[in-house]
């Protein structure tokens, strides 16, 4: 949602609108106004424009979480199948299809741990050889979508395990694998749409 936040509403916007619900309310009446104020300051992103230095791992550290926990939850999101969905699509090239809604949260749960988008090679690159092998363009809430290419470029272990992905022969090789199967799957639309 933090990201969406900034995506949609403009830091200078987000901050006038607290403002005008503060002297609407009062200040007295408004618990933990601080840290929703913290939390809606500007951080210089806008859309379209050259991305600001850290960003977003500054915009996420205004949250602060145990980084035991956050710690935890990377794990957890990167090893396991929480969602059970591996055995409803049991071929290995459908391994990305039944992790992606695990991958969307593996990508914002990152942006906590900065450390290890930058620094850990060998962990990266498990990451994106178990959730992103053939699809490093995710949407992350309701048809935002996000190109892992340009999102990780300013993190070296994420940018060199994301590199190995979209080299371009595995690109050409994923095309030609889904281009072979079209014509079969054309046909099995077909025979499902006759009356």
């Amino acid at each position: 949602m933090l990201l969406l936040l900034d995506e949609r509403i403009d830091g200078i916007v987000r901050e006038r609108m607290l403002i005008s619900y503060l002297r609407y309310m009062g200040h007295n009446e408004i618990q933990l106004i601080d840290e929703v104020c913290k939390l809606c300051a500007r951080t210089g992103y806008a859309p379209g424009a050259k991305r600001p230095a850290n960003y977003p791992e500054s915009f996420f550290a205004r949250v602060e979480l145990p980084e035991k926990v956050v710690s935890m939850l990377i794990g957890r999101l990167r090893s396991d199948d929480i969602y059970g969905l591996l055995s409803s699509y049991p071929l290995p090239e459908h391994r990305s299809t039944a992790l992606a809604t695990q991958a969307q949260m593996l990508y914002v749960m990152l942006y906590f741990a900065p450390k290890l988008l930058q620094n850990e090679a060998a962990v990266m690159r498990e990451i994106v050889d178990k959730h992103f092998p053939d699809n490093w363009l995710i949407v992350y809430y309701l048809g935002f979508v996000v190109d892992l290419s340009i999102a990780w470029a300013p993190y070296r272990a994420a940018k060199t395990a994301l590199d190995n992905t979209i080299a371009l022969n595995n690109i050409t090789e994923l095309k030609n694998r889904y281009w072979k199967q079209v014509p079969k799957l054309l046909q099995t639309l077909k025979d499902f749409l006759t009356e």
